[in-house]
């Protein structure tokens, strides 16, 4: 825009015009009062991130540096623990009464020596050593000038140049350093040796043997692997020019890493800490950490880039996510501020437009439009005539949306009280319902009935000149009394309230014979709690009538609301257990149980009996999905019952129907189930009846069930058991082979069965009473034997 200016601006001082050029910016002057705002805007939020950008790189700072102390610390854990291990082995060698005997021994190759030196080197391969920090451990007696470690036993110069020697030491230098040279407990640098002919870096720790002032008769000698430790200190990130090391108390150092610059004397002050970079630290950070057991200190130092890498990361992403959000939000801000100015320049036009003789020496928009308002606001009165003669719909749609609590601020309540003409200035407000002849449903008569009694309690409220009381249609068969005290405290209205119900409860009665139910909410100090009010009210209401009581209630008169339901898990499972048996008895006591429970016993808010209504939809979902019952529009009419309805016992009682429909068809199908089964058992009896083999296991194995379950089932089925009904099949068949055929006995007993004669014999008489002989005789067969 400001480039579309200048080059008008160059227009005009081409043309000589000054004054069109102070006219032209004259005009645009309500375009950048717009623009400004949003371009504060922005920079304002832009300020905002960045204070928050400045705390969260001191946090991701001190987040690092902590972290680098964590490491650093368990470093120095685990050292610690490692080097405890290693005292504790030393000082056991050290007070071994066969490694003191050989402290006094001069001659250790001759007589008996050399079976001691044998014994006490069998003697250390007592001292564990699971340190794996350890290469070795050797003990160097001076008296002998002998080394001797679990597996080695030299001289001491021949060790040196066949086991041990140091890079830097020649054997002189390293006896000396090692055993003579002030002889005390202590560790000596990492150096670079060579151990059992390979390369090795080695941390050497030093303990005397004897006591003897001055000078000891010996030293134990303890090899370190400092790549163990090395490996400790791995973990530590020094790249780009980092190292860390590890000081004795003296602040000598025992091993690095890196090209490390030790720090000077009384830099490192307490037990941890850090140093931030400086020409003293060779521009590094120091974090470190001193040892509580042998006061070693943990140095390690970083490049600041290092240690503020996530900061530096978040600053590039700040800045480059600021600054394409600047760039983003200055178009954004011309954008809006071009399309708000659209529709203000066509309101201008229609201005000018309409006032042409008195608006058109301005450029001003504002000025435009107040001058629009301003004669609309002359208007207005005109208007206040006909709201006046919509005052009551007016009023009852604020008693509506007060009620449903559709106010969130006391300022527009306060608005429209005023708008209806009603005293601000509220002390205490309820709310109570009125319910009269509540009926299932309404048919003509009903409700003509409905509007005398609701006339005859509007007129009665109308003759006691009740002030502050106001009452509102709620539905059919209730009225909403609504107290808006401006004087009264809340137990003044209470009072008030008790007084307004008795006077009538005695007027409906005599002589208008009407038979009314007063449920009343709390009493509270502020109009935004009347919606509270009105649902403890009908909370009270739904208990009358969930109760089937009559008069009056009050909420605070109300059994202590539970804040439960009772629907344990237990008794899901036995409901839909004893439903997909479909005993139907046992799922009614259940469910009589529960009701019981929530609906009687408790004093359930509507919330908490809609979720109860909820769980058992649930459950009737998953019991129709294990018994693959596909149409669910019982369950959603459940739900949409528990959704729309106020009660919800009846959401609960049309459960229970579901319920038994589940049981009819879960019957229905066992019937059907069991039908089939008995066919096909009687089916293989009958075809498979001659077969010797033939008894309850085969059968039950040929039907694919279990002989006991066969058992019971036939039992229950065919009213006999089923080997008696396998035997009077065989002796039905038998009888007629007698009669019919000059079949033998012994013939007739293999066709029905029977492994022998005999068998058939003795069971045909048992079953018949005669014998198959005297059977056939009788029955005029042929005698065949």
């Amino acid at each position: 825009m400001y480039f579309i200016i200048e080059k008008r601006m160059s227009c005009l001082r081409k043309k000589g015009d000054v004054m069109d050029f102070y006219r032209l910016i004259d005009k645009y002057k309500w375009f950048l009062r717009l623009l400004i705002p949003y371009v504060l805007f922005i920079f304002l939020a832009l300020l905002l991130g960045w204070l928050i950008y400045e705390r969260t790189l001191v946090l991701v700072d001190k987040e690092a540096k902590v972290n680098n102390l964590h490491l650093l610390q368990q470093v120095k854990t685990t050292l610690d623990g490692r080097l405890s291990e290693i005292d504790t082995i030393v000082m056991q060698a050290a007070n071994d009464p066969k490694i003191v005997r050989l402290q006094q021994l001069n001659n250790p190759f001759e007589g008996t020596n050399t079976y001691k030196i044998w014994a006490t080197q069998k003697d250390l391969y007592n001292f564990s050593i699971s340190n794996n920090f350890i290469l070795n451990y050797l003990i160097f007696y001076r008296n002998s000038n002998i080394v001797i470690a679990p597996t080695l036993l030299y001289e001491s110069e021949k060790f040196y140049r066949n086991v041990l020697n140091y890079n830097d030491l020649n054997y002189e230098q390293w006896h000396e350093l090692f055993f003579e040279k002030n002889n005390r407990k202590g560790y000596f640098p990492a150096s670079e040796a060579t151990y059992l002919g390979k390369p090795h870096s080695i941390v050497t720790y030093r303990h005397p043997l004897g006591n003897l002032p001055g000078q000891a008769l010996g030293s134990i000698i303890v090899l370190i692997d400092n790549n163990q430790i090395l490996k400790l200190l791995g973990g530590l990130d020094i790249k780009d020019g980092g190292w860390t090391y590890i000081a004795d108390e003296q602040g000598n150092v025992i091993t690095s890493t890196g090209e490390y610059v030790q720090l000077a004397p009384g830099t490192l002050k307490g037990n941890e800490g850090y140093i931030e970079e400086s020409r003293l630290t060779n521009g590094k950070v120091i974090t470190y950490s001193r040892s509580a057991v042998n006061g070693w200190f943990y140095v390690l130092a970083q490049s600041p880039q290092v240690v503020l890498e996530k900061v530096n990361y978040i600053k590039r992403i700040t800045f480059i996510t600021a600054l394409i959000f600047l760039i983003i939000g200055i178009v954004l801000a011309y954008f809006f501020t071009y399309r708000n100015s659209k529709p203000l320049k066509k309101i201008m036009n229609t201005i000018r437009d309409r006032f042409q003789g008195e608006t058109d020496r301005t450029y001003d928009a504002y000025r435009f439009i107040d001058d629009a308002v301003s004669r609309l606001i002359d208007n207005n009165q005109a208007l206040q005539d006909e709201i006046e003669k919509q005052a009551p719909l007016l009023r009852a749609t604020f008693f509506e949306r007060l009620l449903k609590g559709d106010f969130v601020a006391g300022n527009e309540i306060m608005s429209l009280l005023k708008h209806q003409n009603l005293s601000v200035e509220v002390k205490s407000a309820a709310a109570a319902i009125v319910n009269f002849a509540p009926k299932d449903a309404y048919d003509e008569v009903i409700l003509k009935e409905l509007d005398r009694q609701r006339v005859i309690i509007k007129e009665m409220l109308r003759a006691h000149q009740q002030q502050s009381v106001y009452y509102h249609d709620a539905a059919e068969d209730m009225i909403v009394l609504l107290f808006l005290e401006s004087e009264l405290t809340p137990d003044s209205c209470k009072h008030k309230m008790e007084d307004l119900f008795a006077r009538m409860r005695d007027v409906s009665r005599s002589p208008f014979d009407l038979n009314l139910n007063i449920a009343a909410g709390g009493v509270y100090e502020s109009l935004l709690d009347v919606s509270r009010s009105y649902g403890e009210a009908k909370h009270a209401l739904n208990f009358i009538l969930r109760q089937q009581r009559t008069g009056i209630v009050w909420f605070y008169d109300l059994p202590q609301i539970s804040d439960s339901h009772y629907y344990p898990g237990e008794i899901e499972t036995r409901l839909m257990n004893h439903a997909k048996a479909g005993d139907m008895d046992e799922v009614n006591a259940l469910l009589d149980d529960v009701y019981e429970r929530n609906f009687v016993q408790r004093n359930l808010s509507p919330s908490i009996q809609r979720l109860l209504i909820y769980d058992m939809a649930g459950s009737l979902m998953k019991l129709r999905e294990q018994l693959s019952i596909e149409e669910s529009d019982n369950v959603k009419s459940l739900l949409n019952q528990a959704d729309s309805s106020e009660e919800l016992s009846e959401a609960f009682r049309y459960a229970g129907e579901i319920y038994a429909g589940i049981c009819r068809r879960t019957n229905e199908r066992k019937k059907s189930q069991n039908v089939r089964l008995l066919e096909n058992i009687i089916h293989c009896l009958q075809t498979l009846y001659m077969n010797p083999d033939l008894n309850l296991d085969a059968a039950a194995d040929r039907m694919g069930i279990s002989k006991v379950y066969m058992s019971h089932f036939f039992k229950e089925q065919a009213g006999v058991n089923f080997s008696d009904y396998l035997e009077n099949l065989r002796m039905d068949k038998a009888r007629v082979l007698l009669a019919d055929t000059t079949l033998t006995v012994n013939q007739i007993a293999q066709q029905t069965g029977y492994n022998s004669a005999n068998s058939f014999c003795r069971a045909f008489k048992r079953i018949n009473g005669i014998s198959a002989t005297a059977y056939r005789g009788s029955a005029g067969g042929i005698n065949t034997g």
